[in-house]
């Protein structure tokens, strides 16, 4: 079970450099053109003397000031990345110390899913370690492990932090959660380790690894998942429906695949992915933050959150919006 638990702040933190496809013309065979039109990618935020960690911890504290808690009160941190800069200690733990906060933390890696597995595991806790106070963090540094010679890739991602507050509340206001993955599928998003020496092995050159993706096969799991988790989460809704979504950040086409299959209404999805390109599991909460200073997402709307990456894994969850 989850805990009854609200969203009580939010904030986000995206690196202060603008990459352009322009930009990108001069490093690879690729134009403004292509990239627009196959992706709907314009401008990315790419690190330069910040780090997930740091923009992380921004995004934590900038959401735990949004939700007006005192830091003493916070029970848990979980933050999601694949991106940190160290192993041990895990980033949620680099960031409870940044913030001076005593208390249970943890990191989650599901791929671009990961913020959906982290805020279901955050009211969970909540629930079975009766917590009253969780921030959960999704912050990924994608360029520091992108080939910038590869264009079939490195037009595709860009860097940012977003962070939410959970505190509980008399009621349920996150509900229905769906986490999921697929076995039957080859592994078509991959980064790969560095391999190591030890006295007891026979590596021998040792190659840094970069992202690898299958576009095709990403883009045909994509569709299918996306509609697969809205059509559960309005059957799990029943007579009251979500009207508005945000989904992982990948790729316009995706979307717009999913809007004719589903036969919702463009309007219903907030999409920034022009601006921040994918972020990874930091998409969903970077677009929640920006759909709520825009003013599109309100206070009494349903919102659906759709997540899918790496695994493969996929998944959703509805918000109740109180702020």
């Amino acid at each position: 079970m989850i805990a009854p638990v609200e969203i009580a702040g939010i904030a986000n933190c995206l690196p202060k450099k603008i990459v352009t496809n322009f930009d990108l013309e001069k490093l690879v065979d690729t134009s403004d053109e292509w990239i627009t039109k196959r992706t709907g990618i314009s401008n990315r935020r790419i690190v330069a003397n910040e780090t997930a960690v740091s923009m992380g911890i921004q995004a934590a504290k900038e959401s735990l000031a949004h939700s007006g808690i005192n830091k003493e009160d916070v029970d848990l941190i979980i933050t999601s990345t694949f991106t940190g800069e160290t192993l041990v200690p895990s980033m949620s733990s680099e960031i409870q110390k940044a913030i001076g906060i005593d208390c249970a933390c943890m990191d989650i890696s599901a791929g671009c899913t990961g913020f959906v597995y982290a805020v279901t595991t955050a009211a969970s806790l909540m629930d079975s370690l009766n917590l009253n106070t969780a921030i959960v963090i999704a912050s990924e540094a994608l360029s520091t492990y992108v080939d910038w010679e590869d264009r079939s890739t490195c037009v595709l991602f860009g860097d940012g932090a977003g962070a939410v507050v959970l505190k509980r509340s008399e009621k349920a206001y996150l509900s229905h959660p769906i986490l999921y993955g697929l076995s039957d599928i080859e592994d078509v998003i991959t980064l790969k380790r560095e391999k190591r020496k030890t006295p007891f092995n026979k590596i021998g050159r040792i190659e840094t690894e970069y992202l690898k993706m299958k576009g095709a096969e990403v883009f045909t799991f994509a569709v299918g998942a996306v509609e697969d988790v809205i059509r559960k989460l309005l059957a799990k809704c029943g007579d009251k429906p979500f009207t508005k979504i945000i989904p992982h950040q990948a790729n316009g086409k995706i979307i717009d695949y999913v809007i004719r299959k589903t036969k919702l209404k463009k309007d219903q999805f907030f999409m920034n992915l022009d601006e921040y390109a994918n972020t990874s599991s930091a998409t969903i909460p970077i677009a929640m933050c920006d759909a709520y200073k825009k003013g599109w997402l309100k206070k009494g709307d349903r919102l659906a959150i759709v997540g899918f990456g790496s695994g493969l894994s996929f998944g959703g969850l509805i918000i109740d919006w109180t702020i």
